[in-house]
This record gives C-alpha cells, sequence and structure tokens, in this order.
C-alpha cells in the first residue's frame, strides 16, 4: 500500500469523525449559557440551587461547554458545565439536567487559593444521584466526561 495515498484518505476520515462529533454535541440540547433565557432549564437550575449561594458569576456571562448526553438510574440527563470567566480553574460549576421531568443535581466547585477545593452538592439526595450523579458531575468539572464519554454512561440495572 501506497502510504502517500493513505495519509489523505486518514486525514479526511479523521476530520469527518471530528465534524460529527461535533455535530452531535451541538445537538445535544441547552447548556448553562441558556440560563435567564430557557425557561424549563431557569426554572430546574433554581429548585436545585434553593437554600444555596449561587455566586453571580453563574448569572453574568460564564464560560460554558457544550451539554453532553449521559445515563443513570434508567434516566437521561444533559450533563452541563461553566466557570468563571477568567478564573476557570478556580470557580466551576456542573449540572445534570433532564429537560423532560425537570430535574437537576448540580455541583459548585470553589478553590481557595492554597491547594483545597470546596465542593458544594445541589439537590442531591439519596438516589441514584449520590453515587452515579456525583461521580458524573466531578467527572464533568475535571473534563474526564468530555475525554471519555462512554465511561460514564450507568444503565438502569
Amino acid at each position: 500500500m501506497n502510504i502517500r495515498r493513505l495519509i489523505p484518505a486518514l486525514t479526511l476520515a479523521a476530520g469527518l469523525g471530528l465534524g460529527q462529533a461535533a455535530l452531535a454535541q451541538e445537538d445535544a440540547g441547552p447548556t448553562l449559557a441558556d440560563l435567564g433565557q430557557d425557561q424549563a432549564l431557569t426554572a430546574a437550575f433554581e429548585k436545585m440551587a434553593a437554600g444555596h449561594e449561587v455566586p453571580a458569576w453563574i448569572r453574568e456571562g460564564m464560560v460554558t461547554t457544550p451539554s453532553q448526553k449521559v445515563s443513570f438510574g434508567g434516566k437521561d440527563y444533559l450533563a452541563m458545565t461553566g466557570c468563571k470567566q477568567h478564573d476557570c480553574a478556580a470557580n466551576q460549576v456542573a449540572m445534570l439536567y433532564a429537560p423532560d421531568s425537570d430535574k437537576a443535581y448540580g455541583v459548585l466547585s470553589v478553590h481557595d487559593g492554597k491547594g483545597a477545593e470546596l465542593l458544594t452538592w445541589l439537590n442531591i439526595g439519596g438516589d441514584a444521584e449520590s453515587i452515579d450523579g456525583r461521580t458524573i458531575l466531578y467527572a464533568a468539572l475535571t473534563g474526564s466526561l468530555a475525554n471519555h464519554p462512554e465511561a460514564f454512561d450507568y444503565p438502569a440495572e
């Protein structure tokens, strides 16, 4: 086989694969950037965050990523992440949102500048979200979910 003919074909195939992955992400649904614009998402977020102090950066132009579809406890969710503009390493939020049921679970991560990370879990009860949901939320914060999405799909048992 002629390697000079193979390289353009592999480059094209890789490009098509990346394009399809990008399209799949775009079709995933709303993101945290839609807070305040998407009424159902905003209501689910407010219910999830009830009783907690939410930093102003969440409502004032945070940096967001595309949603990713995940499953646990027999339900499908959209995993969403966002961070404080110009301070993403120290201030992040992740949310799991089920548009069909308006359920949401989340985690707020704040670093103290001395190496400690404070996690505030939002709407985490004692059901499947307490183990699988926390795992997916933290994976979303660290980037592991984006890098290995198939590793965080927990079908119903």
